[in-house]
Protein backbone atom coordinates (compact mmCIF):
# COMPACT_ATOMS: atom_id res chain seq x y z
CA UNK A 1 0.00 0.00 0.00
CA UNK A 2 1.29 2.71 -0.82
CA UNK A 3 2.57 5.65 1.63
CA UNK A 4 -1.27 7.47 2.80
CA UNK A 5 0.69 10.47 4.64
CA UNK A 6 1.17 11.71 1.17
CA UNK A 7 -2.62 11.62 0.27
CA UNK A 8 -3.72 15.18 0.06
CA UNK A 9 -6.86 15.19 -1.95
CA UNK A 10 -9.09 12.68 -1.29
CA UNK A 11 -12.24 11.45 -3.68
CA UNK A 12 -15.19 9.37 -1.61
CA UNK A 13 -17.38 7.63 -3.92
CA UNK A 14 -20.82 6.79 -2.71
CA UNK A 15 -24.32 6.67 -4.18
CA UNK A 16 -27.88 6.75 -2.37
CA UNK A 17 -30.43 8.42 0.10
CA UNK A 18 -30.70 8.85 3.95
CA UNK A 19 -30.48 5.03 5.02
CA UNK A 20 -27.09 4.39 3.03
CA UNK A 21 -25.50 7.42 4.37
CA UNK A 22 -26.61 6.53 8.04
CA UNK A 23 -25.08 2.87 7.70
CA UNK A 24 -22.03 4.62 6.54
CA UNK A 25 -21.13 7.05 9.07
CA UNK A 26 -18.18 4.96 10.76
CA UNK A 27 -16.50 4.56 7.00
CA UNK A 28 -16.72 8.44 6.73
CA UNK A 29 -15.25 8.69 10.39
CA UNK A 30 -12.21 6.42 9.63
CA UNK A 31 -11.36 8.04 6.51
CA UNK A 32 -11.50 11.43 7.77
CA UNK A 33 -9.29 10.06 10.67
CA UNK A 34 -6.74 8.39 8.59
CA UNK A 35 -6.63 11.85 6.46
CA UNK A 36 -6.91 14.43 9.06
CA UNK A 37 -5.30 17.19 7.05
CA UNK A 38 -6.72 15.89 3.46
CA UNK A 39 -9.33 17.86 1.59
CA UNK A 40 -12.10 15.68 1.09
CA UNK A 41 -14.88 15.05 -1.73
CA UNK A 42 -18.11 13.22 -1.67
CA UNK A 43 -19.15 11.85 -4.72
CA UNK A 44 -22.52 11.43 -4.75
CA UNK A 45 -25.44 11.88 -6.53
CA UNK A 46 -28.43 14.27 -6.07
CA UNK A 47 -31.76 12.85 -5.71
CA UNK A 48 -34.20 13.04 -8.40
CA UNK A 49 -36.83 10.53 -6.27
CA UNK A 50 -39.22 12.88 -4.02
CA UNK A 51 -39.02 10.76 -1.54
CA UNK A 52 -34.58 10.54 -1.23
CA UNK A 53 -33.15 12.79 1.04
CA UNK A 54 -28.90 13.93 0.25
CA UNK A 55 -26.24 11.78 1.88
CA UNK A 56 -25.15 15.73 2.51
CA UNK A 57 -28.10 16.54 5.17
CA UNK A 58 -26.56 13.62 7.40
CA UNK A 59 -23.06 14.87 7.36
CA UNK A 60 -23.47 18.53 7.37
CA UNK A 61 -21.56 19.93 10.43
CA UNK A 62 -20.05 16.39 11.11
CA UNK A 63 -16.43 17.96 9.57
CA UNK A 64 -15.81 13.92 7.58
CA UNK A 65 -16.16 15.62 4.52
CA UNK A 66 -15.33 19.49 3.08
CA UNK A 67 -17.57 19.17 -0.12
CA UNK A 68 -19.31 17.35 -2.90
CA UNK A 69 -19.00 16.23 -6.59
CA UNK A 70 -22.60 15.58 -8.25
CA UNK A 71 -22.75 12.51 -9.92
CA UNK A 72 -24.76 12.76 -13.37
CA UNK A 73 -28.19 10.61 -13.52
CA UNK A 74 -28.48 9.14 -16.50
CA UNK A 75 -24.51 8.83 -17.02
CA UNK A 76 -24.31 6.61 -20.47
CA UNK A 77 -23.35 8.57 -23.80
CA UNK A 78 -19.66 8.76 -24.16
CA UNK A 79 -19.72 12.99 -24.10
CA UNK A 80 -21.39 12.89 -20.70
CA UNK A 81 -18.92 9.82 -19.59
CA UNK A 82 -16.20 12.02 -20.94
CA UNK A 83 -17.45 15.52 -19.38
CA UNK A 84 -17.74 13.96 -15.99
CA UNK A 85 -14.13 12.56 -16.17
CA UNK A 86 -12.58 16.23 -16.84
CA UNK A 87 -14.72 16.79 -13.53
CA UNK A 88 -12.89 14.52 -11.68
CA UNK A 89 -9.43 14.71 -12.98
CA UNK A 90 -9.86 18.69 -12.46
CA UNK A 91 -10.19 17.66 -8.61
CA UNK A 92 -6.62 16.80 -8.69
CA UNK A 93 -7.55 13.71 -6.44
CA UNK A 94 -4.81 11.60 -5.22
CA UNK A 95 -6.50 8.80 -3.68
CA UNK A 96 -9.89 7.14 -3.88
CA UNK A 97 -11.91 5.63 -1.24
CA UNK A 98 -14.39 3.66 -3.10
CA UNK A 99 -17.57 2.90 -0.85
CA UNK A 100 -20.27 2.36 -3.20
CA UNK A 101 -22.73 -0.58 -2.57
CA UNK A 102 -21.46 -3.69 -5.17
CA UNK A 103 -24.68 -4.08 -7.02
CA UNK A 104 -22.91 -5.21 -10.30
CA UNK A 105 -20.54 -7.80 -9.05
CA UNK A 106 -16.98 -8.06 -10.34
CA UNK A 107 -17.98 -6.56 -13.46
CA UNK A 108 -19.33 -3.34 -12.11
CA UNK A 109 -15.88 -3.17 -9.91
CA UNK A 110 -13.54 -3.40 -12.67
CA UNK A 111 -14.94 -1.08 -14.87
CA UNK A 112 -15.02 1.56 -12.02
CA UNK A 113 -11.36 0.82 -11.67
CA UNK A 114 -11.08 1.50 -14.66
CA UNK A 115 -12.83 4.11 -15.34
CA UNK A 116 -11.24 6.27 -11.90
CA UNK A 117 -7.94 4.88 -13.66
CA UNK A 118 -8.70 6.99 -16.80
CA UNK A 119 -8.92 10.08 -14.12
CA UNK A 120 -5.51 9.60 -12.62
CA UNK A 121 -6.78 8.46 -9.47
CA UNK A 122 -3.89 5.30 -9.36
CA UNK A 123 -3.98 5.16 -5.08
CA UNK A 124 -7.48 3.27 -4.72
CA UNK A 125 -8.94 1.72 -1.61
CA UNK A 126 -12.05 -0.41 -1.02
CA UNK A 127 -12.57 -1.95 -4.48
CA UNK A 128 -14.70 -4.74 -4.06
CA UNK A 129 -13.05 -8.04 -5.63
CA UNK A 130 -12.94 -10.44 -3.94
CA UNK A 131 -15.75 -12.51 -2.73
CA UNK A 132 -16.50 -11.66 0.58
CA UNK A 133 -16.44 -8.56 -0.26
CA UNK A 134 -18.44 -8.51 -2.69
CA UNK A 135 -21.30 -10.69 -1.39
CA UNK A 136 -23.53 -11.03 2.02
CA UNK A 137 -22.84 -14.85 3.48
CA UNK A 138 -25.27 -15.83 6.89
CA UNK A 139 -23.65 -16.34 10.15
CA UNK A 140 -24.30 -20.11 10.64
CA UNK A 141 -25.01 -20.04 14.14
CA UNK A 142 -27.86 -17.29 13.99
CA UNK A 143 -29.43 -17.00 10.11
CA UNK A 144 -28.50 -13.78 9.74
CA UNK A 145 -26.62 -12.22 6.63
CA UNK A 146 -23.22 -9.50 7.00
CA UNK A 147 -24.91 -6.03 7.25
CA UNK A 148 -24.23 -3.34 5.41
CA UNK A 149 -21.66 -1.72 7.57
CA UNK A 150 -19.41 -4.48 8.36
CA UNK A 151 -18.95 -5.41 4.62
CA UNK A 152 -18.23 -1.89 3.69
CA UNK A 153 -15.54 -1.15 6.81
CA UNK A 154 -14.28 -4.70 5.80
CA UNK A 155 -13.14 -3.55 2.37
CA UNK A 156 -11.69 -0.42 4.09
CA UNK A 157 -9.36 -2.66 6.33
CA UNK A 158 -5.89 -0.89 5.25
CA UNK A 159 -7.20 2.13 6.71
CA UNK A 160 -7.90 0.23 9.88
CA UNK A 161 -10.19 -1.75 11.62
CA UNK A 162 -12.65 0.09 13.75
CA UNK A 163 -15.19 -1.07 17.08
CA UNK A 164 -18.28 -0.03 15.45
CA UNK A 165 -19.84 -1.18 19.33
CA UNK A 166 -18.25 2.35 20.57
CA UNK A 167 -20.74 4.63 20.08
CA UNK A 168 -18.11 7.34 18.90
CA UNK A 169 -18.04 5.84 15.20
CA UNK A 170 -21.40 6.72 15.27
CA UNK A 171 -21.80 9.93 16.89
CA UNK A 172 -23.59 13.02 14.52
CA UNK A 173 -22.16 15.65 16.57
CA UNK A 174 -25.67 17.43 16.78
CA UNK A 175 -25.29 20.95 17.37
CA UNK A 176 -26.94 22.81 19.99
CA UNK A 177 -28.99 25.34 17.55
CA UNK A 178 -30.74 21.25 15.98
CA UNK A 179 -30.74 20.36 19.62
CA UNK A 180 -32.86 23.90 20.30
CA UNK A 181 -34.57 23.05 16.90
CA UNK A 182 -35.83 19.94 18.28
CA UNK A 183 -36.92 21.02 21.50
CA UNK A 184 -39.07 23.89 20.04
CA UNK A 185 -40.67 21.44 17.50
CA UNK A 186 -41.49 19.05 20.19
CA UNK A 187 -43.21 21.92 22.41
CA UNK A 188 -46.26 20.85 20.74
CA UNK A 189 -46.62 17.21 22.34
CA UNK A 190 -48.83 17.68 25.82
CA UNK A 191 -46.67 17.36 28.82
CA UNK A 192 -43.21 16.47 26.99
CA UNK A 193 -43.42 12.92 28.58
CA UNK A 194 -42.22 9.97 26.93
CA UNK A 195 -43.32 9.41 23.40
CA UNK A 196 -42.96 6.76 20.52
CA UNK A 197 -41.70 8.01 17.21
CA UNK A 198 -43.31 6.50 14.54
CA UNK A 199 -42.80 6.90 10.14
CA UNK A 200 -44.59 4.81 7.72
CA UNK A 201 -43.18 6.09 4.63
CA UNK A 202 -40.84 4.04 2.34
CA UNK A 203 -39.83 4.70 -0.80
CA UNK A 204 -40.17 1.01 -2.20
CA UNK A 205 -44.41 -0.69 -2.24
CA UNK A 206 -42.64 -4.11 -1.48
CA UNK A 207 -41.82 -2.91 1.76
CA UNK A 208 -45.15 -1.08 2.83
CA UNK A 209 -46.99 -2.65 5.33
CA UNK A 210 -49.78 -0.61 4.21
CA UNK A 211 -52.65 2.07 6.14
CA UNK A 212 -54.42 -0.53 7.35
CA UNK A 213 -51.78 -2.46 9.43
CA UNK A 214 -50.56 1.14 10.59
CA UNK A 215 -54.04 2.11 11.80
CA UNK A 216 -54.68 -0.81 13.44
CA UNK A 217 -51.55 -0.70 15.22
CA UNK A 218 -51.50 2.85 16.48
CA UNK A 219 -55.06 2.75 17.93
CA UNK A 220 -54.11 -0.62 20.15
CA UNK A 221 -50.78 0.64 20.89
CA UNK A 222 -52.76 3.99 21.91
CA UNK A 223 -55.15 2.64 24.42
CA UNK A 224 -52.47 0.00 26.03
CA UNK A 225 -50.52 3.29 26.87
CA UNK A 226 -52.64 5.80 27.17
CA UNK A 227 -49.87 7.99 29.07
CA UNK A 228 -47.68 7.38 26.35
CA UNK A 229 -47.39 10.25 23.34
CA UNK A 230 -46.59 9.64 19.86
CA UNK A 231 -44.65 11.59 16.79
CA UNK A 232 -45.09 10.65 12.99
CA UNK A 233 -41.81 11.69 11.13
CA UNK A 234 -40.85 11.55 7.76
CA UNK A 235 -41.28 13.85 4.70
CA UNK A 236 -43.81 16.03 3.55
CA UNK A 237 -45.35 13.75 1.38
CA UNK A 238 -46.02 11.63 4.06
CA UNK A 239 -48.23 14.08 5.97
CA UNK A 240 -51.43 12.96 4.68
CA UNK A 241 -50.71 9.10 5.81
CA UNK A 242 -49.75 10.10 8.92
CA UNK A 243 -52.63 12.31 10.24
CA UNK A 244 -54.87 9.20 9.16
CA UNK A 245 -52.79 7.40 11.02
CA UNK A 246 -53.12 9.82 13.80
CA UNK A 247 -56.82 9.59 14.40
CA UNK A 248 -56.95 6.56 16.56
CA UNK A 249 -54.25 7.94 19.17
CA UNK A 250 -56.29 9.55 22.05
CA UNK A 251 -53.14 10.72 24.21
CA UNK A 252 -50.61 13.53 22.94
CA UNK A 253 -49.60 13.37 19.99
CA UNK A 254 -47.57 15.60 17.23
CA UNK A 255 -47.66 15.42 13.01
CA UNK A 256 -43.56 16.79 12.21
CA UNK A 257 -43.95 14.90 8.92
CA UNK A 258 -41.66 17.81 6.45
CA UNK A 259 -41.23 19.86 9.70
CA UNK A 260 -37.72 19.46 10.40
CA UNK A 261 -34.49 19.08 8.58
CA UNK A 262 -32.48 15.26 8.86
CA UNK A 263 -30.35 16.47 11.77
CA UNK A 264 -33.13 18.49 13.31
CA UNK A 265 -34.84 14.48 13.03
CA UNK A 266 -32.04 12.58 14.91
CA UNK A 267 -32.45 15.64 17.53
CA UNK A 268 -36.04 14.48 17.83
CA UNK A 269 -35.47 10.81 17.63
CA UNK A 270 -32.52 10.43 20.32
CA UNK A 271 -35.58 11.67 22.71
CA UNK A 272 -37.78 9.39 21.67
CA UNK A 273 -38.22 6.21 24.08
CA UNK A 274 -38.14 4.01 20.45
CA UNK A 275 -38.65 3.93 16.82
CA UNK A 276 -41.42 2.33 15.09
CA UNK A 277 -41.76 2.43 11.12
CA UNK A 278 -40.67 0.01 8.15
CA UNK A 279 -36.82 -0.74 6.42
CA UNK A 280 -36.71 3.06 6.21
CA UNK A 281 -34.01 5.54 5.96
CA UNK A 282 -35.49 7.25 9.39
CA UNK A 283 -35.15 3.34 10.82
CA UNK A 284 -31.52 3.70 10.60
CA UNK A 285 -31.04 7.60 11.55
CA UNK A 286 -32.71 6.07 14.74
CA UNK A 287 -30.68 3.75 15.44
CA UNK A 288 -27.61 5.44 14.88
CA UNK A 289 -28.64 8.06 17.51
CA UNK A 290 -29.40 4.86 19.37
CA UNK A 291 -33.08 4.51 20.05
CA UNK A 292 -34.26 1.22 19.63
CA UNK A 293 -36.52 0.08 16.96
CA UNK A 294 -39.05 -2.04 16.21
CA UNK A 295 -39.28 -2.37 12.55
CA UNK A 296 -41.36 -4.54 9.99
CA UNK A 297 -39.21 -6.22 7.06
CA UNK A 298 -40.20 -7.69 3.82
CA UNK A 299 -37.89 -10.14 2.85
CA UNK A 300 -36.69 -8.00 -0.15
CA UNK A 301 -33.08 -8.38 1.02
CA UNK A 302 -31.40 -11.86 3.18
CA UNK A 303 -31.95 -10.41 6.90
CA UNK A 304 -29.65 -9.01 8.77
CA UNK A 305 -28.08 -7.23 5.63
CA UNK A 306 -29.79 -4.03 6.44
CA UNK A 307 -31.06 -4.78 10.15
CA UNK A 308 -30.51 -1.36 12.42
CA UNK A 309 -27.20 -1.15 14.08
CA UNK A 310 -26.90 -2.09 17.65
CA UNK A 311 -28.35 -3.84 20.37
CA UNK A 312 -32.11 -4.06 21.92
CA UNK A 313 -34.40 -3.41 18.73
CA UNK A 314 -36.90 -5.76 17.84
CA UNK A 315 -37.51 -6.90 13.67
CA UNK A 316 -40.33 -7.99 12.19
CA UNK A 317 -38.78 -10.69 9.61
CA UNK A 318 -40.73 -13.40 7.72
CA UNK A 319 -38.02 -15.43 5.84
CA UNK A 320 -40.40 -17.30 3.09
CA UNK A 321 -39.04 -19.15 0.54
CA UNK A 322 -38.75 -16.08 -1.93
CA UNK A 323 -36.77 -14.02 0.31
CA UNK A 324 -33.86 -12.06 -1.23
CA UNK A 325 -35.63 -11.45 -4.11
CA UNK A 326 -34.89 -7.64 -4.61
CA UNK A 327 -38.22 -6.50 -5.95
CA UNK A 328 -39.63 -3.48 -5.66
CA UNK A 329 -42.88 -4.45 -6.52
CA UNK A 330 -44.13 -7.90 -5.17
CA UNK A 331 -47.23 -9.10 -7.98
CA UNK A 332 -46.96 -12.70 -7.89
CA UNK A 333 -47.07 -13.16 -3.99
CA UNK A 334 -48.60 -10.17 -2.98
CA UNK A 335 -45.80 -9.06 -0.49
CA UNK A 336 -46.65 -12.41 1.77
CA UNK A 337 -43.67 -11.92 3.07
CA UNK A 338 -44.57 -8.56 4.93
CA UNK A 339 -48.11 -9.17 5.43
CA UNK A 340 -48.14 -12.48 6.79
CA UNK A 341 -46.34 -10.23 10.31
CA UNK A 342 -49.53 -9.44 12.29
CA UNK A 343 -50.54 -6.41 14.10
CA UNK A 344 -50.68 -8.21 17.37
CA UNK A 345 -46.73 -9.68 16.63
CA UNK A 346 -45.63 -5.76 16.15
CA UNK A 347 -47.64 -5.08 19.51
CA UNK A 348 -45.81 -7.99 21.25
CA UNK A 349 -42.45 -6.36 20.00
CA UNK A 350 -43.01 -2.77 21.64
CA UNK A 351 -43.92 -4.35 24.62
CA UNK A 352 -40.89 -5.94 25.13
CA UNK A 353 -39.24 -2.36 24.38
CA UNK A 354 -41.37 -0.59 26.59
CA UNK A 355 -42.07 -3.27 29.28
CA UNK A 356 -38.39 -4.47 29.86
CA UNK A 357 -39.49 -6.23 33.51
CA UNK A 358 -41.92 -8.12 31.93
CA UNK A 359 -40.57 -9.06 28.46
CA UNK A 360 -37.46 -10.47 26.84
CA UNK A 361 -36.14 -7.90 24.70
CA UNK A 362 -34.81 -9.20 21.51
CA UNK A 363 -31.57 -8.21 19.94
CA UNK A 364 -31.23 -7.72 16.26
CA UNK A 365 -27.02 -7.25 16.70
CA UNK A 366 -24.96 -5.94 13.59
Amino acid sequence: MPDLKKVRRVLIYRLGSLGDTCVAVPAFRLVRETFPDAHITLLTSLPIHAKSIAPTTVLDGMGLIDDMLDYPHGLRSPRSVLEFRKKIMAGRFDCLIYMQEPKGGLVTSLRDVAFFLSCGLFRQIGVPLRKHELGFLPDPTTGLYRNVTARLLDCLRPLGRPDIREERWWDLKLSEDENREATRLLQGLDGLGPFVAVSVGTKVDVNDWTEPNWESLVRQLGNRYPGMGIVAMGANHDRDRSERMLEGWSGPKLNLCGESETRVSAAILHRAALFLGHDSGPMHLAAGVGTPCVAVFSGRNPPGKWFPRGEGHRVLYHKTECFGCGLLVCEKHQKKCLMSITVDEVLAAVSDILNPSTSQVANSGV
